[in-house]
C-alpha cells in the first residue's frame, strides 16, 4: 500500500499520466488499483514502476516510514510545548518533500496549524484551518478530531470560548491525545463554569503525570489555583504558598515561560486583592525574563500599567510613556493589544468621554467581530454605567435590551 501512494505522489510530480507510467508494464486499471491500495501486486512490478520514475522505491520507503516518525516526534514537542525542539521538527519537516503527499497533507499543515498557535501566529493559523475546509477531502477520524482540537484552541486564542468549548467537545474518545482535557478545562474556566473546568483540569493533570510532561502538569496547576482562587477566594497566606511551589517547579525544570506566566497570574491576583506594590513586584520579576519583542510583553504591559495606576505607583506621565510605549509596539505587530493601550492613554489624560467613545466604536465592534465572550461582557458593562452615569438612557437601554433577550428565562418551555 505504502508503495502505491509513492508512485503515485511521483507520477504526479513528473506530470505523468497512469497511461503513460503503466505503458509496457501493466494496464492502467492495475496501475490504479496499485496506487489506490486495493490490490495485490508484485515486487517486480513496482521496481520496473519506479526505475520509470528514476526513483528507488525501497529508499522512498525508508523515508516514508521515516516522515511518519518524524510527523510524530513534532506532535510530541509540540504536547510537551517545547519550542526550540518544535522548530527543530518543524525545519526538519519543512524541507521533506513528502510532507505533500495526500496522506500527510492534511496532518502535516493542522499540526503545522497548532505550532503557530504555540508562537501565537493566530492569522497563519486561521488561514490554514479555512484552507483545510475547502479541501475535498474525506478526513479520517483522526484527522477530524485534531482538527476539531486545533479549531478549539484557535478559538479560545481569539478569546471566543464557547465556540471552543462547542467544538472540543465533538472530539471523541478514539482521540489519542488527551491533552485537549487540558483546552477544555482553560475554556470553561474562561466562561466560568468552575465544576466542568475542574473536572477536565484534573483529567488533564492525570494525563501529563501520566506522560511525565512536567510542564504541562505545571500548566493544569497553575490552572487549578486559579479556578481555587475563582470559586471562593483562597487566603492569602495558602495563594502565596501555592504559588511558591509552582515557581520552585518551573525553576527547578528550566521553563523560562511557566516562570513569566506565574508571576504574570499572581501579580494579577494580588491586584485583584489590591495588593498594588506585591504585584508590581512579580510584573517587574516577569519583566526580568521577557524580551520587549516577545509576545507576552504587551500582556505584562498592560496589567503593570493597571497596577501602577491603580496603585499610584508611578506618575501618570511616566505611565503615559508606558502606554505609548506599548501602543508603538502593538501596532507594529498589527496586534488588537494596541485597544488596550489606547484606552490608557485617554484614562490617563482624564478623556473620559473619549474613553468611552472609543469603547463603544472600536473595542466593542473588534470583540464582536472576533467573538470574544468575556471582551463584550466587560465592555458593555462599563458602557451601560457609563450612559446611565452621563444620562445617555436611549444608549443604556439598548445595551440592557440585548442582554435580556439574549437571557432564557428558566420558565421558559420553549
Amino acid at each position: 500500500m505504502i508503495e502505491g501512494k509513492i508512485l503515485k505522489y511521483y507520477r504526479e510530480q513528473k506530470g505523468y499520466t497512469q497511461e503513460q507510467l503503466s505503458k509496457g508494464i501493466c494496464s492502467v486499471s492495475h496501475l490504479s488499483k496499485i496506487e489506490r491500495g486495493i490490490t495485490e501486486y508484485s515486487g517486480e512490478i513496482t521496481t520496473i514502476l519506479s526505475k520509470q520514475l528514476e526513483i528507488d522505491i525501497q529508499e522512498e520507503v525508508r523515508k516514508f516510514k521515516s516522515f511518519v516518525a518524524a510527523l510524530q516526534e513534532w506532535q510530541n514537542a509540540i504536547v510537551m510545548l517545547d519550542t526550540e525542539d518544535m522548530h527543530v521538527k518543524k525545519a526538519a519537516l519543512d524541507a521533506n518533500p513528502l510532507k505533500d503527499i495526500p496522506d500527510f497533507q492534511v496532518r502535516y499543515s493542522l499540526f503545522l496549524a497548532r505550532h503557530y498557535l504555540v508562537f501565537y501566529e493566530i492569522e497563519k493559523c486561521h488561514k490554514i484551518m479555512e484552507k483545510i475546509k475547502k479541501l475535498d477531502y474525506n478526513l479520517t477520524p483522526y484527522e477530524s478530531n485534531l482538527y476539531n482540537h486545533v479549531q478549539g484552541i484557535y478559538y479560545f486564542s481569539i478569546g471566543s470560548y464557547k465556540n471552543s468549548i462547542e467544538v472540543l467537545k465533538k472530539i471523541n474518545s478514539n482521540y489519542s491525545s488527551q491533552e485537549y482535557y487540558y483546552h477544555l478545562a482553560i475554556s470553561y474556566h474562561a466562561v466560568h463554569d468552575n465544576t466542568l473546568a475542574q473536572y477536565y483540569a484534573q483529567k488533564a493533570l492525570h494525563y501529563f503525570q501520566e506522560t511525565l510532561n512536567f510542564t504541562r502538569i505545571l500548566d493544569t496547576e497553575t490552572l487549578i489555583i486559579l479556578q481555587i482562587n475563582a470559586q471562593s477566594q483562597f487566603s492569602l497566606e495558602e495563594t502565596r504558598k501555592y504559588y511558591y511551589k509552582l515557581i520552585q517547579s518551573a525553576k527547578k525544570i528550566q521553563s523560562v515561560d511557566r516562570l513569566l506566566k506565574l508571576y504574570y497570574n499572581f501579580g494579577q491576583e494580588l491586584f485583584r486583592r489590591k495588593y498594588f506594590e506585591e504585584a508590581k513586584e512579580y510584573l517587574d520579576k516577569g519583566f526580568s525574563l521577557i524580551k520587549e519583542d516577545d509576545f507576552y510583553y504587551l500582556t505584562m504591559l498592560d496589567l503593570y500599567i493597571d497596577i501602577c495606576y491603580k496603585g499610584n505607583l508611578k506618575s501618570k506621565e511616566r505611565l503615559l510613556s508606558d502606554a505609548k510605549k506599548g501602543l508603538n509596539h502593538a501596532i507594529r505587530r498589527k496586534d488588537h493589544r494596541y485597544l488596550y493601550f489606547n484606552l490608557h492613554i485617554f484614562l490617563l489624560n482624564g478623556m473620559e468621554d473619549s474613553y468611552y467613545e472609543y469603547v463603544e466604536n472600536e473595542v466593542l465592534p473588534y470583540f464582536v467581530k472576533s467573538g470574544n465572550e468575556d471582551g463584550i461582557q466587560h465592555f458593555e458593562v462599563r458602557l451601560f454605567r457609563y450612559f446611565i452615569k452621563t444620562g445617555q438612557n436611549e444608549k443604556a437601554w439598548t445595551i440592557a435590551k440585548k442582554k435580556m433577550l439574549a437571557e432564557k428565562s428558566h420558565y421558559d418551555l420553549d
